[in-house]
């Protein structure tokens, strides 16, 4: 699915109106395509409905919701936030609603029937501001949103929750809170960038008409990753394979009291179907992990009073590197002189693609303590890497990486991962609600599986460990980001489905992995 912002949601609508299609045709449409919504989501026969009308042409759209559900047997009542409509295609959708003998309420001159009205309602349509607002909610449109989260009835928002902004998903004041969202021809960069995400409830995108051709002409600003386009990824193997077909794994991970990153790791990149994954680690930990993993080959190598890796097993690894066919870095490393100048060496000298996860991460956001470059920042390696690479940080790495606040990177975190990638060249994958994956060649895509429940200790290192099994099986730095994050994000919604969200573990989540690509085989037939 894509997304537009509000600029690209007009030039749609007149590019439309351009090739025959009339302005007036394409509120009928977004009206009746939502309320198709409504009544396949919730039972609308009998039920109380209470629409909340703007001035602007959402609240045309809220009228032609109000008329469409009047048909199919609800009880409906229109509330104008403000007044009457202003443009002339909402005030023909008024005439319309009201040539229905729907009853309308004016929130500005009775407050206590609109008011009576929303406690009444089994359901409120939220149709006061559309994609064009911005700033903050005021007079009585900021008191009638109020009113709306107060209400006990759910809320459906029309294109997306009135108080939102479209673009940066910024909330400067009041905003609906809204059980669903009907988004209207391609999704917007508000539904999942916070704190309007938050807002947004589940969110449905609908076609409304539009010819494809005045769609398609127009650049989406970013895309979702679906089904669909994982499925093509992963192809099917052919009869005669080997384990050398799929790839060899090298996960570099761990350090005494952190075994359990390296084995997580390890354990998905298994589960995700790499030929060979091979362990690196400190050999204090070797006992530990060798126990309880039985089809990964351990490399157990010289390590500091501390139990991270030494720098005397630099050589090993260089060797070890180039044998592989991706690497991971970082996950449960902790930090030292010697993991960084580990971690500078790999990078400066290897070629094979490598995941940089956890403490890689904060190694690369730290400045130099020691040598010629001293004070320097580490990060900038980055540009003279000779693999390509990807970047897995979370909002707090993502701060420390940029030197942003983790405010500032959730504020537009499309945007702070799209510059990222593009200043340092490498694939950059933004955790989180939402997880943003961006290329060197500043296109995103935004993945909209998973659940706050995978939000605990051990979650990143299953991810990090699927991506580089898909990358040792030779998906492309960006395709590998992209089938892993989308088949994280959907292990831990199908084990949030059957054990919670609050009770599940990434060791579930590695459990159900099997389970998902034996459908994902199965469709494939």
């Amino acid at each position: 699915m894509r997304f537009f912002t509000k600029d690209q949601v007009r030039l749609a609508e007149e590019k439309s109106v351009e090739l025959g299609m009339s302005w007036l045709r394409l509120m009928e449409n977004a009206g009746s395509a939502a309320s198709r919504v409504i009544r396949e989501t919730y039972e609308t026969a009998g039920k109380k409905f209470a629409v909340v009308c703007g001035r602007g042409n959402n609240g045309g759209d809220g009228y032609v919701v109000a008329r469409k559900l009047r048909e199919s047997g609800a009880a409906v009542a229109v509330i104008q936030a403000d007044g009457g409509p202003l443009t002339a295609n909402a005030m023909e959708m008024y005439s319309r609603a009201a040539d229905y003998g729907i009853r309308m309420v004016n929130f500005a001159g009775g407050a206590e029937d609109a008011v009576t009205l929303l406690k009444k309602a089994d359901y409120i349509v939220d149709a006061i501001f559309g994609t064009g607002f911005h700033g903050a909610a005021e007079g009585y449109a900021e008191e009638v949103i109020r009113y709306i989260n107060l209400s006990p009835g759910r809320v459906i928002s029309l294109d997306l929750p009135s108080g939102a902004i479209c673009d940066t998903g910024g909330v400067e004041g009041a905003c609906v809170k809204a059980s669903l969202t009907v988004s209207f021809t391609a999704l917007k960069p508000c539904h999942i960038a916070m704190p309007a995400a938050e807002y947004c409830g589940r969110v449905v995108a609908v076609s409304i008409g539009m010819p494809a051709e005045a769609v398609d002409s127009i650049p989406s600003v970013m895309e979702s990753i679906d089904r669909t386009y994982v499925q093509r990824l992963l192809r099917p193997r052919p009869q005669e394979a080997n384990k050398g077909d799929f790839g060899k794994a090298l996960a570099v991970c761990g350090s005494y009291g952190m075994a359990g990153a390296a084995g997580m790791a390890a354990e998905a990149a298994l589960r995700t179907g790499a030929g060979l994954v091979q362990l690196a680690v400190p050999k204090s930990i070797y006992p530990i992990l060798a126990s309880s993993i039985k089809e990964a080959v351990f490399y157990p190598l010289e390590e500091t009073a501390d139990g991270t890796l030494s720098y005397a097993a630099a050589g090993r690894l260089k060797t070890l590197a180039e044998a592989a066919t991706a690497l991971l870095l970082g996950c449960g490393w902790g930090k030292s002189p010697d993991l960084a100048w580990l971690l500078e060496d790999l990078l400066l000298s290897c070629r094979r693609p490598m995941v940089l996860d956890a403490d890689a991460l904060n190694l690369l956001s730290e400045r130099r303590e020691a040598g010629i470059n001293a004070g320097s920042r580490r990060i900038d390696i980055l540009k003279q890497a000779k693999a390509p690479l990807i970047l897995t940080p979370h909002p707090g790495e993502m701060a420390r990486l940029t030197g942003l606040t983790v405010a500032e990177v959730q504020r537009d975190r499309v945007e702070c991962a799209r510059k990222f990638a593009a200043e340092y060249g490498v694939t950059l994958v933004l955790k989180g609600a939402g997880t943003v994956v961006a290329d060197p060649a500043g296109r995103v895509k935004v993945n909209l599986t998973g659940n706050p429940g995978m939000a605990t200790g051990g979650s990143g290192d299953m991810l990090a460990g699927m991506i580089l099994s898909l990358l040792a099986q030779g998906l492309p730095a960006g395709q590998a980001a992209e089938a892993g994050v989308y088949l994280h994000g959907l292990c831990g919604d199908r084990t949030a489905a059957k054990l919670s969200q609050r009770g599940m573990l990434p060791t579930d989540m590695i459990k159900e992995l099997p389970l998902l690509f034996q459908e994902f085989e199965t469709a494939g037939d």
